[in-house]
C-alpha cells in the first residue's frame, strides 16, 4: 500500500469517528421532543373541565410511553396517568376539575427510555447502575392554566308592570330576579323601548346565587324623576371568564299610569225629578215621562231638576237628558242642560227648554271624573316578561340591546 492510499484511509476514518450516526433512509435522528398544545399557556377553562390534554411527540419519540400530571394546588386536585403517543399526537382524557383555581399545571414526560443517555441499557433490570449511573430522564413540556366558573343567568323572572310616581309602598319598583352561577361584575341596564336608549346604567359586584335589582323608574341621577309611562326592559350584563363573551339576562316591564281618570254617569228618572215653569209654559207628567211644553218668549220656560250625591273629589263634566221632540217642538228656542254643585257631596242637575219648545223627557243625567289608583293583576315578578336577546356595545360604547325575533 502506497502513501497515497494510507493517507485517505486515515482521513476516513478520522470523519467517521467524528460524523453522527446515519439511518437507514440517510437522515440524522432527531433528538424526541414533546410538547402540550392544549390547553394553552394561561388559557382559562371552564369548571368541570375533563380534558383532552393535547400531547405531541416528535417522530423519534412516536410510540413511546409517557407520564402526564395535572394539579391544582389551591384547590387540591391531582391527576397522573400514562399516555402513549404512536401516531405522534395524544388527547388525555383527566378527572374533571370542579373547583375554581388559577395556579394550575399539566405536565407532560417522555419516559426515560425515549432518551435514555448514549451507554444506558434499556433492557438491564438489575439495578446495577455503578458502571454508567442512572437513565437520563426523558423530554418533558408543562403549560400553566386556570380553572373559571362559568358566569351564567338562570331562573329570571321580572315584574310585569310598576307604577314609579305613587310612592304608596305597593308596586313602587320594578324587580328583575335571577340566579348567578358565579360571583362577578355585573352591569344593570334600564333601556327605554320607545326611545332605543338606555336611561339608568348601574355596576355592582354580586356573589353566587340569587340576586334581586329592584329598579325605580328613575333616571338614575341624584334628583329622581320619573320617566314617561311605557315599556322598559331590565338587563342583567356580565362578561363569561372562560369565553370573553358578554352574557345576559333581558325581562320586559311597564311603568304604567296608578292613577288614571274614572268616569261615572248618574241617572235620573223624570218623574222623580223637581218640575217648575213660568210664563207661558207648562209641565206634566205620565207614568214613566214629563213633558215641558213652552208657548212663549225666552222669559218664559219649563224645568226639570234633581239632586244627586257625588263623591267629594269629583269633578263636575257634563249634565244630559234622554229626551224626544214632539210634533209641538217649534223654533226658535232654547233646550239647555247644566249641573252645579251645592256642596262636597251634592250636585244639581237640571234641564230647561223656552221660547215655543216641547220635549217628552224619560231621564236626567250627570256625569263626573274622578282620580283613582289602580293595582295590578300580578304584581310579582314572573317568567313571562323574560326574553331572549343580546347586549352589546358598539363603536362609539353605547350599549346596544338587540332581542330574538319571536318565537
Amino acid at each position: 500500500m502506497n502513501a497515497s492510499s494510507m493517507s485517505r484511509l486515515v482521513v476516513t476514518a478520522l470523519l467517521l469517528s467524528v460524523s453522527p450516526v446515519v439511518g437507514a433512509a440517510g437522515e440524522t435522528p432527531s433528538a424526541p421532543e414533546v410538547a402540550i398544545s392544549a390547553p394553552g399557556d394561561g388559557q382559562r377553562v371552564a369548571t368541570a373541565w375533563s380534558g383532552p390534554v393535547v400531547v405531541e411527540v416528535s417522530r423519534g419519540a412516536a410510540g413511546h410511553d409517557g407520564r402526564l400530571s395535572v394539579v391544582c394546588p389551591s384547590s387540591g386536585y391531582e391527576h397522573h396517568t400514562t399516555f402513549s403517543a404512536p401516531s405522534g399526537r395524544v388527547g388525555v382524557e383527566v378527572a374533571p376539575v370542579e373547583a375554581p383555581a388559577s395556579d394550575c399545571t399539566a405536565t407532560a414526560q417522555l419516559d426515560p427510555v425515549a432518551g435514555a443517555a448514549p451507554g444506558d441499557d434499556p433492557g438491564d433490570d438489575s439495578g446495577d447502575d455503578s458502571g454508567e449511573g442512572p437513565a437520563a430522564a426523558g423530554p418533558s413540556d408543562g403549560v400553566a392554566f386556570s380553572v373559571w366558573r362559568p358566569v351564567a343567568f338562570t331562573d329570571a323572572r321580572v315584574s310585569p308592570v310598576f307604577y314609579p310616581t305613587v310612592r304608596d309602598g305597593f308596586a313602587d319598583t320594578a324587580e328583575l330576579v335571577f340566579d348567578l352561577s358565579a360571583p362577578t361584575d355585573v352591569v344593570l341596564l334600564a333601556f327605554d323601548v320607545a326611545r332605543g336608549r338606555v336611561v339608568t346604567e348601574r355596576r355592582a359586584v354580586l356573589a353566587a346565587g340569587p340576586a334581586t335589582w329592584a329598579w325605580d323608574g328613575g333616571k338614575g341621577n341624584r334628583r329622581r324623576a320619573s320617566l314617561p309611562t311605557g315599556r322598559y326592559l331590565l338587563a342583567a350584563v356580565a362578561i363569561d371568564p372562560v369565553s370573553g363573551d358578554s352574557v345576559a339576562v333581558i325581562g320586559a316591564t311597564e311603568i304604567a299610569r296608578r292613577t288614571i281618570t274614572q268616569r261615572t254617569v248618574r241617572s235620573v228618572p223624570a218623574v222623580r225629578a223637581e218640575r217648575s215653569a213660568h210664563g207661558a209654559c207648562a209641565t206634566g207628567a205620565g207614568e214613566a215621562r214629563v213633558v215641558l211644553v213652552c208657548r212663549g218668549t225666552r222669559t218664559s220656560w219649563a224645568e226639570l231638576s234633581a239632586v244627586v250625591r257625588v263623591p267629594r273629589d269629583a269633578r263636575l263634566r257634563d249634565a244630559r237628558s234622554r229626551n224626544e221632540k214632539p210634533s209641538a217642538d217649534e223654533r226658535p228656542g232654547r233646550v239647555l242642560h247644566d249641573v252645579e254643585r251645592l256642596s262636597p257631596r251634592r250636585a244639581r242637575v237640571s234641564l230647561r227648554i223656552d221660547g215655543r219648545r216641547a220635549l217628552v223627557v224619560d231621564e236626567l243625567y250627570v256625569e263626573w271624573s274622578r282620580r283613582v289608583q289602580q293595582r295590578p293583576v300580578a304584581p310579582v315578578p314572573g317568567r313571562a316578561g323574560i326574553v331572549a336577546g343580546e347586549v352589546t356595545r358598539d363603536q362609539g360604547g353605547d350599549w346596544v340591546v338587540e332581542l330574538a325575533p319571536p318565537g
